[in-house]
């Protein structure tokens, strides 16, 4: 009779086994995926060539994250679609809107030292795109531009990446060097 309770005992043990070999532990490969739960954001640095000046004008990052090949965030800001994100910085602060909404809110994910200007977005707050498209414009208080990037550029929203948009040479002569775009890169992080 003991010999039976051992002999079962092994049987069970070893189909245990066999389960957890078979279908294997709950955790997420090595490399760069995140633990389960972990959250992205998106870290934007924009470099002007004098000094961060929201007194005399606006700073937009605009974004576009719903992948669609049909609009661009170009650099007209009236042109901008009902679909695209915006992070404003003007004499009142930093802003966060999407364009079909009628009101702006306050963003306290933003922090300017000298000639920059960096922000940090939650990917959950574009809706968790696999990529989000970026520009940068610069304008007057009236809205009318005084630099932007070449063209916008886009990040793939994988842990890790990387990318920098193209700035033409010569800058804004409206505006003066507080509203010349030098260099404007975006990485993706996790959020802490």
């Amino acid at each position: 009779m003991r010999i039976m309770n051992v002999k079962r005992a092994i049987i069970f043990l070893l189909a245990i086994g066999l389960i957890v070999v078979v279908t294997g532990c709950a955790r997420w490969p090595e490399g760069s995926e995140p633990e389960p739960g972990t959250e992205y954001q998106l870290e934007i640095t924009v470099e002007v060539a004098g000094e961060i000046n929201a007194d005399d004008g606006i700073y937009y990052i605009v974004l576009d994250a719903n992948e669609s090949l049909v609009d661009e965030p170009g650099d007209n800001v009236e042109d901008w679609e009902d679909d695209f994100y915006y992070v404003k910085l003007d004499g009142m602060g930093f802003h966060f809107a999407q364009v079909k909404d009628d009101s702006e809110s306050l963003f306290g994910e933003g922090n300017i030292s000298g000639n920059i200007l960096e922000v940090t977005i939650a990917l959950s707050d574009l809706g968790d795109p696999n990529s989000v498209d970026i520009n940068v414009v610069t304008t007057d208080s009236e809205n009318e531009t005084h630099d932007h990037l070449d063209s916008y550029f886009t990040i793939y929203t994988d842990l890790g990446s990387t990318e920098e948009g193209v700035v033409s040479e010569g800058g804004s002569e409206e505006g003066g060097a507080d509203f010349d775009i030098v260099k404007v890169t975006a990485i993706i992080t996790t959020l802490y």
